[in-house]
């Protein structure tokens, strides 16, 4: 790359700006709340956005008024189901830190992924040859653990031009290197099969809180993805497999801070609130283990352990969603299952599943009854939000 005088004085003119002032447009402001937002509803599409500050929002205080709530609510306003988006971003991200910051994430059990990296990249100026070789290596990780029918989208760089306090002279030559970085973007993605650069208005990340620009890039977004997602795709994959080393690894850090022999008041609290908000017979939080089930808390039945393979539950933390059986008797699956076949003699069970805060399905919330009953998808909505707040529990900081 021939690199001109303008960028031979620009260079250290960026370098002494980023040493004053950048560290401040990189973090301040940045949301610190946590980055798992939601659209209620049930069967959720599940998103992972990763890149740069740019990605969840300058001068914004939470992920709820960013890029990934906005998302969320944009997708389900399109599919009428819920939406799960979790946020992979830091302030100083490039595609090289990026695919760092991906490396232990399971990319099996995302739907769409979107990047949002560079913004770094073309305050250094980094030349164009060394940022293609950085994204290509990034797109070919993610696209290589990923699904076949997951999307993989690349939203371009923003321009520089509105960030405050950004020097006018500078953002103007920042702002022709980030027109070719991106113009080096979609010649790369147009050679790879199921990634594609979304075209949003890339002048508006750095507009004031409550500006628009988190909507308008949600709705360029959610256009491209909600057409593609099936309502009928399949159920996760079993986490009986490549997932269930680090499924294990996440009960036994919940082990740590609440002990499966500790009572907890609160959690029985929440598991007679389901009991009671869906008039059902029996109520409970489990824990699958390796080879049983186990009751955190019940209501209307005595706590009991499983074998994992007559658990409901073992059968919920195989999907992302709820997982329903309106009358156990008259399925072959589940006649036999000691829970139906003796004491209680369930029929109805309807299950969540509950995450770990990386991912990983524990357990789940349940709701079981003696008589077969029916489950609507406003149901499903209410079970899924209860299930959150089990979550929200089981993983605060202990009083």
């Amino acid at each position: 790359m021939i690199v001109s005088p303008r960028h031979l004085i620009a260079r250290p003119l960026i370098g002494w700006w980023l040493s004053t002032s950048a560290a401040s447009w990189r973090r301040h402001d940045m949301p610190a709340d946590s980055p798992h937002v939601n659209a209620r509803g049930a069967d959720p599409d599940r998103v992972l956005l990763a890149g740069d500050g740019a990605a969840t929002g300058r001068a914004v205080l939470t992920h709820d008024l960013g890029l990934p709530a906005s998302l969320a609510r944009a997708l389900t306003g399109r599919t009428g189901r819920a939406t799960d988006v979790d946020a992979v971003v830091t302030g100083d991200m490039t595609a090289h830190s990026c695919l760092s910051a991906l490396a232990d994430v399971d990319l099996e059990r995302f739907d769409v992924v979107v990047l949002m990296v560079g913004a770094n990249e073309a305050l250094a100026l980094t030349p164009v040859p060394a940022w293609e070789e950085a994204l290509g290596a990034l797109l070919d990780d993610v696209a290589g653990r990923s699904p076949a029918a997951t999307r993989i989208l690349v939203l371009p760089i923003a321009s520089f031009g509105a960030v405050p306090g950004f020097p006018r002279s500078l953002a103007r030559v920042v702002d022709r290197h980030v027109r070719t970085m991106n113009e080096a973007t979609s010649a790369l993605v147009a050679r790879l099969p199921g990634v594609e650069v979304v075209p949003v208005d890339a002048s508006a990340a750095s507009e004031p809180e409550g500006s628009s620009a988190y909507r308008r890039w949600a709705e360029a977004i959610a256009v491209r993805v909600s057409a593609s997602l099936d309502p009928a795709r399949a159920a996760a994959r079993s986490t009986e497999e490549d997932d269930e080393r680090r499924r294990q690894e996440a009960l036994l850090a919940l082990a740590d801070r609440r002990p499966v022999t500790e009572e907890d008041a609160g959690l029985d609290a929440l598991a007679e609130r389901a009991r009671q908000a869906f008039g059902t017979s029996i109520a409970a939080v489990t824990l699958v283990e390796s080879d049983v089930q186990v009751m955190r808390a019940a209501r209307g039945i005595d706590p009991v352990v499983l074998p994992r393979d007559e658990a409901f539950c073992d059968l919920t933390i195989r999907r992302a969603s709820h997982f329903v059986v309106e009358d156990a008797s008259l399925d072959s699956r589940y006649a036999d299952y000691s829970i139906v076949a003796g004491d209680p003699g369930v029929r109805f069970y309807a299950g969540y599943p509950i995450e770990s805060p990386d991912g990983h399905r524990v357990g789940a919330l349940c709701i079981m009854d003696t008589e077969p009953r029916r489950f609507t998808p406003h149901d499903a909505a209410l079970l899924r939000s209860m299930a959150e707040g089990v979550q929200a529990h089981l993983w605060r900081d202990r009083d």
